[in-house]
């Protein structure tokens, strides 16, 4: 059977560096610990959690839930990232969409999906030479209504079964939450950040409690965390594949200028945790 040895969550923006000063250079850094650490983890498939930012979907489209399940990713290449093919992992995408319906679960399989910028710059983060596998997932944070919060945890702890019961044996998974924290686009609020929100979510999920938010509304996160904070999805199936696991913030910081409450954590089975100054 396969293991679950290191779930993270980032931020998957970057502007320019000298934007957001001191800021943005400790977001830039953790990100690259973040990387730092999933590397060191040594991975045989990264599974990358996150949204499409309406590079391949449109509001027409009411998928919650989604794979891309092609043996390499063209990058779309928004936001001035690179396109060169990232490595994909067809044979695990397509098992879990097999896995997902015998449990019950609707999962759309994406054939031909560009990744933007939410899975391209976490890719790249994590390993610069394209050689892990990933697998991204797509929640649909611009439907209306929104999937609901609880539908996230089902979907990551379906992900860690199926890696358990369906995977070969000694196989490395990553898992990889990406977006928010809180963020307004393209409204009245649009600069707004809520720090308070954004420690909710960290401390929730760095408590081994991330369950705790399935409690919470899309209203409620609209309305806290903006139609971007809805994000948060993709942080909470994250940790539904290592429930009950604590973790500790790798960043954070409240940056208006780039209209996000950055942040990154980690949680990582301890005889996975690679020494701080490794």
């Amino acid at each position: 059977m396969g293991r679950i040895v290191g779930g993270f969550a980032t931020a998957h923006i970057m502007m320019s560096r000298g934007s957001a000063g001191d800021k943005g250079e400790r977001v830039f850094a953790g990100m690259k610990e973040i990387g730092r650490r999933i590397r060191a983890l040594s991975p045989d498939v990264v599974v990358i959690i996150s949204s499409d930012h309406l590079y391949n979907y449109d509001l027409s489209i009411q998928a919650p839930f989604a794979i891309a399940t092609d043996a390499q990713h063209q990058p779309f290449g928004d936001m001035s990232l690179p396109t060169a093919p990232l490595a994909g992992a067809a044979d695990f995408a397509c098992g879990f969409v097999g896995f997902a319906a015998e449990h019950d679960a609707d999962l759309v399989r994406l054939q031909d999906y560009r990744p933007d910028h939410g899975v391209t710059l976490p890719a790249l983060i994590i390993d610069p030479d394209r050689q892990t596998p990933i697998v991204p997932f797509i929640i649909n944070t611009a439907m209306d209504p929104a999937p609901r919060l609880a539908r996230a945890w089902r979907y990551g702890e379906l992900l860690a079964e199926y890696v358990q019961a369906a995977r070969p044996a000694d196989e490395r998974v990553v898992v990889v939450g990406t977006g928010g924290l809180s963020h307004w686009l393209g409204v009245a609020d649009m600069g707004r950040v809520n720090p308070a929100f954004d420690h909710a979510v960290i401390d929730a999920i760095n408590s081994g409690n991330g369950q705790s938010l399935t409690a919470w509304t899309s209203d409620y996160v609209l309305e806290h965390g903006g139609n971007g904070g809805l994000e948060i999805l993709n942080w909470v199936m994250m940790a539904a594949t290592l429930p009950g696991q604590c973790g500790e913030t790798i960043y954070y910081e409240e940056i208006p200028e780039w209209v996000t409450g950055m942040g990154g954590i980690a949680l990582v089975s301890t005889p996975d945790l690679p020494e701080a100054n490794a």
